[in-house]
C-alpha cells in the first residue's frame, strides 16, 4: 500500500489537442485538498498526424507553466500507441489517477474508434477523470453515483473513499432498471438497504427506468444539475453485469460534465444486502 504521507501522482497524457488542454486546465485549477504531482506525458502516436515544428517543442513548457510554481512536475514524453504508452506510464511511475480530456465521439470516427479518453476508462488500473469540453471542476457538489444493487456495497465504499476532492458532496445514488416489468418499490428497497451501508454523509436515492443504462444516467445526471458522474467498472467480461466498461465508456464519449470511473474489485455478487 502507498505511503499516505506520498503526494497524490496525477498522469495527464496528452496528444496536443484541446481536449489535453482542457485536462491541464482542469487539474491545475481543482483544489485537490492534498499534496500532489503531476506527470505530463506527451505522447507521439504512429497512428496518428505527427504533431511538427516550434508549436510542439513550445507546448510542453506552457503545459508546465500552467500550475502554480509549488507544483511538483514531471514532464515527459514517449512514443507508441497512446493507450499503450499511458498504461506503462502508470505502472512506472505509480499513478493515483489520470486525468483525460474527452471531445466525445463524433461521426463515424466516434463509432468505429472512440475518444483516448475512453479507450482509457476501458483498461486503466487506476482511477480515471475524462473531462469533457468548458471543463467545471470548482465546487463539485452534486455527484451521481450509479450503483449496481447486487454488488456488495463495502468494494464500492472503499472506492469512494479514496476520490480525492469530493468527500463533502451531495450523492446522488442511481439505480437504473432496465426491465420494464420490474418492480420499484423493490428496487428503492434494495437501493436504500444498499446506501445505508455505504455510509455517505450526504445521499439521495433514485430508482428510473430506462431501456440503456447509459442514457439512463446521462438523462438523470442532466435532470439533476449535476456536476460529475462517478462510478465503477468491472475489467471482466461478464455480460451480465451492469458496469461493465463499454458502458463507463460510452458515458464517457456522451456526458456533458466530467465523469470519473475507478475499477472494482471481482468479489462475488452479494446474494442479499
Amino acid at each position: 500500500m502507498k505511503n499516505s504521507a506520498a503526494a497524490f501522482r496525477i498522469l495527464v497524457p496528452c496528444d496536443y489537442s484541446q481536449a489535453c488542454r482542457q485536462a491541464l486546465e482542469a487539474c491545475a485549477t481543482f483544489d485537490w485538498q492534498m499534496p500532489f504531482e503531476v506527470f505530463i506525458l506527451a505522447v507521439e502516436d504512429p497512428m496518428q498526424a505527427a504533431v511538427h515544428g516550434p508549436e510542439a517543442e513550445r507546448q510542453p513548457a506552457e503545459w508546465c507553466g500552467a500550475f502554480p510554481s509549488k507544483v511538483k512536475i514531471h514532464p515527459l514524453r514517449e512514443k507508441g500507441r497512446f493507450a499503450d504508452v499511458v498504461l506503462a506510464a502508470v505502472a512506472t511511475h505509480c499513478i493515483d489517477l489520470i486525468i483525460a480530456g474527452t471531445r466525445g465521439a463524433r461521426g463515424w470516427e466516434g463509432v468505429f474508434m472512440g475518444s483516448h479518453a475512453e479507450r482509457i476508462v476501458r483498461v486503466s488500473p487506476v482511477p480515471v477523470l475524462a473531462v469533457p469540453q468548458r471543463p467545471h471542476l470548482t465546487g463539485l457538489r452534486d455527484i451521481v453515483v450509479p450503483i449496481d444493487i447486487d454488488r456488495d456495497p463495502a468494494e464500492l465504499r472503499e472506492c469512494m473513499e479514496r476520490i480525492p476532492g469530493f468527500p463533502n458532496g451531495q450523492f446522488h445514488l442511481l439505480h437504473v432498471e432496465t426491465n420494464p416489468a420490474g418492480s420499484e418499490q423493490s428496487a428503492m428497497q434494495l437501493l436504500e438497504d444498499y446506501s445505508r451501508q455505504l455510509g455517505l454523509p450526504h445521499y439521495t436515492n433514485s430508482v428510473i427506468f430506462n431501456e440503456s443504462v447509459a442514457d439512463g444516467i446521462i438523462r438523470y445526471a442532466t435532470q439533476t444539475g449535476a456536476d460529475l458522474i462517478a462510478m465503477g467498472t468491472l475489467t471482466n467480461a461478464d455480460p451480465a453485469h451492469l458496469f461493465r466498461p463499454s458502458v463507463a465508456a460510452d458515458i464517457v464519449n456522451h456526458a456533458k460534465i466530467p465523469v470519473y470511473t475507478f475499477q472494482l474489485s471481482h468479489r462475488q455478487v452479494s446474494s442479499s444486502l
